[in-house]
């Protein structure tokens, strides 16, 4: 009897070593051969699920932040104005695992170089956009645009902060900052 596969979980286990191998080592070390070898298998194993290389990062890609944005609006759900954006703030800077972090930078790191990457982490921005661009407006702030930007630049720095620090996050902390952020925005 021929062995049942469930080609669905074998592409996630696959995109799986992809997230893995991007968070440790960067995209431009995702590989059919270095993919086969973290799961496991022959680089024909892979290529029967995948039909390149492109195919299994937009997978990988794509679930990963399907994944992440599954989160984002998990934890702003019923929230609107302010309280929304504070907690869509707080899931992008605080909230992540450090598997996380490494990923979103190995991300910023490969868009310039890696269209589908580019092409992903695009889609992903609109919605981000969209999304923290609708609280700021709701929260009835002036200067809606300037603050939005300052919001981004916050959060751009916060996560790129997350790795110069040694350790879990200090929550409490960013917490302040966070605080003194939405103070002078008028938040």
């Amino acid at each position: 009897m021929p062995r049942q596969v469930d080609h669905a979980s074998r592409r996630d286990s696959l995109s799986d070593a992809v997230i893995a191998i991007a968070a440790d080592r960067g995209f431009t070390s995702v590989t059919i051969r270095a993919v086969a070898e973290q799961v496991g298998a022959s680089t024909s194993a892979v290529t029967h699920y995948v039909s390149s290389r492109d195919e299994l990062l937009r997978h990988a890609v794509r679930r990963e932040i399907a994944g992440r944005r599954s989160q984002a609006e998990a934890a702003i759900a019923g929230r609107s104005g302010a309280a929304g954006l504070r907690a869509l703030v707080r899931w992008a800077t605080v909230d992540l695992d450090d598997q996380a972090h490494r990923f979103w930078l190995a991300l910023l790191l490969a868009a310039p170089v890696e269209p589908v990457v580019r092409a992903e982490l695009d889609a992903f921005n609109a919605w981000w956009d969209t999304l923290m661009r609708g609280f700021v407006a709701e929260s009835g702030v002036p200067a809606p645009e300037a603050v939005a930007d300052t919001v981004d630049v916050v959060v751009n720095g916060m996560i790129v902060a997350r790795f110069e620090e040694e350790g879990p996050v200090d929550t409490a902390r960013r917490d302040q900052v966070l605080d003194r952020v939405w103070a002078a925005l008028g938040l």
